[in-house]
């Protein structure tokens, strides 16, 4: 397969399920610079979301600088866009849905998983994904049989989390109808009946609060707990070039995690800069979970085996190869 087909074959993959941004650009090899000094400066594939936290952290507190890094955000919303960039070398690192990660590498793109956001919690009532619904009638998965329930992408992540979660709650999704939906018209469909439910996030599961809607169920940590909500991704060729670079990255990416670990105040903090959400909307969110230890691979092959349950991935792979983390 020539260049320019794996990378528009990627593009296409991740774009239905990845979280995953960077800009445009040429085809050229712009690879990451080093100064006199020793720092090396990357690009960062990435969105101003709260699962990104950890890593504008790292751009804000010096924990970059420590590494001898210069991190700059490279800010979009195409996950189509970021792929063949990261490919190509116009970005050296980027955010990525796991899902959509496990599915390029099956795919046999030429990516490394390096570093994690934040993870889905084993703790119910701190899940930050939840399933709404707006009738009375609907007081547990059981009922939602032939339902309708809005996800943000049909056979991306929300979708089959919410698969698994409402198996796991005694429903049955196969008499579950999925549509999908943008995650900034949800609350109202449910709120006028065009759906009986929903799959949300934060900021949206505040405002579905807000508006009187009623939490099903929590459904990250019912389906995939301690898998992480982002990974991480370089490409194959950077990461052989820059191993010392790429594990900068990762020790960069883990000790920022840990920071906001500890410190919920900070994540706010570091949110309303990033995502430019107001203190008041941050304060009644769920804030997401970020882990205090490196990206490790049971939690990825607790996700696949999510996937090859629901149709996702036909046959789990060995990921083993395909993870560089930080060194202890």
């Amino acid at each position: 397969m020539t260049k320019h087909r794996r990378s528009a074959s990627l593009a296409a993959t991740l774009a239905a399920g990845v979280v995953l941004l960077a800009g445009c650009g040429s085809e050229t090899d712009s690879s990451s610079t080093s100064a006199a000094d020793g720092v090396t400066s990357v690009k960062v594939g990435t969105s101003p979301t709260l699962a990104d936290a950890s890593l504008y952290l790292a751009m804000e507190d010096g924990t970059f600088t420590q590494h001898k890094l210069k991190a700059t955000p490279q800010v979009v919303t195409s996950g189509a866009q970021a792929l063949p960039l990261l490919l190509n070398g116009q970005i050296q690192f980027t955010a990525a849905d796991p899902m959509g990660a496990i599915k390029a590498i099956k795919e046999k793109m030429p990516v490394k998983i390096i570093g994690q956001g934040p993870v889905n919690t084993i703790a119910p009532d701190k899940d930050s994904t939840v399933m709404v619904v707006g009738s009375g009638k609907i007081k547990s998965p059981g009922d939602l049989s032939g339902k309708t329930v809005a996800v943000n992408a049909l056979n991306g992540l929300a979708q089959i989390a919410a698969k698994a979660a409402i198996d796991k709650k005694g429903g049955d999704s196969e008499e579950v109808r999925f549509v999908e939906m943008s995650l900034t018209q949800m609350v109202a469909a449910v709120e006028n009946g065009k759906v009986d439910g929903a799959v949300l996030n934060e900021p949206f599961v505040a405002q579905a609060r807000e508006a009187g809607l009623k939490d099903l169920m929590p459904v990250m940590s019912t389906a995939i707990p301690t898998v992480p909500n982002i990974v991480y991704l370089t490409s194959e060729r950077y990461a052989k070039s820059n191993p010392e670079v790429v594990e900068r990255f990762a020790a960069s990416l883990d000790q920022a995690n840990a920071t906001l670990s500890k410190d919920p105040q900070k994540i706010r903090e570091v949110a309303q800069r990033s995502t430019e959400t107001s203190a008041d909307v941050l304060a009644k969110i769920t804030l997401p979970t970020f882990p205090d230890e490196p990206l490790r691979q049971t939690p990825l092959d607790v996700l696949q085996n999510v996937m090859v349950d629901y149709k996702a991935l036909d046959a789990r792979i060995d990921l083993s190869s395909y993870i560089v983390t930080s060194k202890p």
